[in-house]
């Protein structure tokens, strides 16, 4: 009691009681759907009653399993808004975001990151960058997609250098920018909570890359889109520089290139399916290597899919998309991007 939404509702009503319990370790967050101030009272009595059943009453308040500390701050109080867990629930809009101190000091750090390495310095402590990295991928529950951005980071602390010099690193710095950047957005754009949930896919592509090209289909599941086939010839200096027997000193994997037939797979899907927000997307794919990256979004060896990865998750995030679901699929022989070069012509093809 005591809130301004709870004041809103009638004291009695005849509606449907919707409601959740989750208990994290020894927080319970309940989530309420009311219709009435009797249904909030009954789902809190419910809850103590519940706790002290497990953990019995004490009659010092003070000793109580229910911290009487935490009633008093109003952490048990039904609110529209509310911080849970290190994050900013509001109930009305179905967003999150980053709590507002927690989302300050981050920015802060990463801004007098990006200040040091301007200026030539750059350097870190190990211990800072650690945990700056780990308060990252905290704040990226709310937004999925800048976990992609992590890779160049997650080589630093493979190594454990005592001083991390973002300078000498321009992958690691352009990282931290894209982070910045990111957080930077959450705050006029907090993330709605359909975007974080996996579900039954509305559009499907799939796709399939060789030394030659590229080439995939995309087709509506749950939702319409006008089935489409594309393919892609590679360009001369992609083709020239791809790992073979025939040439061992390349530098581009088949990985590398079925990865990058994903990223196109995705812009072709972005120009079919139109409207991507909040949808579902599966991505299938006959390259175990490159499904691992996407389902991760992190690449630990190849700094090509590196930077496949990260161009993904912000289209992903530009989209608001919700998490991808990407599938391996059994390869065959003669598939579309196996065709000779030489049948694709100079530019792209679309088939309707």
């Amino acid at each position: 009691t005591g809130s301004k939404d709870y004041a809103a509702l009638p004291v009695a009503g005849a509606g449907p009681l919707r409601y959740m319990l989750e208990v994290y370790v020894d927080d319970f967050i309940s989530l309420v759907i009311p219709t009435s101030q009797d249904q909030l009272r009954h789902v809190a009595n419910a809850i103590m009653e519940g706790i002290h059943d497990v953990f019995p009453a004490d009659p010092d308040d003070s000793n109580d399993p229910i911290s009487e500390k935490k009633l008093l701050k109003g952490e048990g109080q039904y609110d529209a808004i509310k911080t849970i867990l290190g994050f900013d629930f509001n109930g009305s809009d179905k967003t999150l975001w980053l709590e507002e101190a927690k989302r300050e000091k981050l920015l802060t750090t990463l801004q007098g990151w990006i200040r040091l390495a301007s200026r030539g310095a750059g350097g870190i402590l190990y211990k800072q960058f650690e945990t700056t990295v780990a308060k990252l991928r905290h704040a990226f529950t709310a937004i999925p997609a800048g976990v992609g951005l992590l890779s160049p980071c997650n080589r630093i602390l493979a190594t454990k250098p005592p001083i991390v010099w973002l300078n000498k690193h321009q992958g690691v710095l352009v990282a931290i920018r894209g982070c910045r950047t990111l957080l930077r957005e959450t705050t006029k754009n907090p993330t709605r909570c359909r975007e974080l949930v996996s579900g039954w896919p509305d559009y499907i592509g799939i796709v399939d890359a060789s030394s030659h090209g590229v080439g995939g289909v995309v087709f509506g599941e749950s939702a319409a889109c006008v089935p489409t086939v594309f393919r892609w010839e590679w360009p001369k200096d992609i083709t020239s520089d791809v790992k073979s027997f025939a040439n061992p000193t390349g530098s581009i994997t088949n990985s590398d290139l079925e990865m990058a037939g994903i990223l196109l797979l995705w812009l072709v899907m972005e120009g079919a399916c139109g409207h991507l927000q909040e949808k579902h997307v599966a991505l299938f794919s006959d390259n175990s290597p490159s499904v691992a990256w996407v389902t991760r979004l992190a690449s630990r060896k190849s700094i090509v899919a590196e930077q496949l990865v990260q161009a993904l998750a912000l289209r992903i995030k530009a989209n608001r998309t919700c998490p991808l679901t990407t599938l391996h699929i059994e390869g065959k022989r003669n598939a579309i991007a196996d065709v000779p070069s030489r049948s694709f012509g100079s530019n792209p093809a679309w088939h309707c």
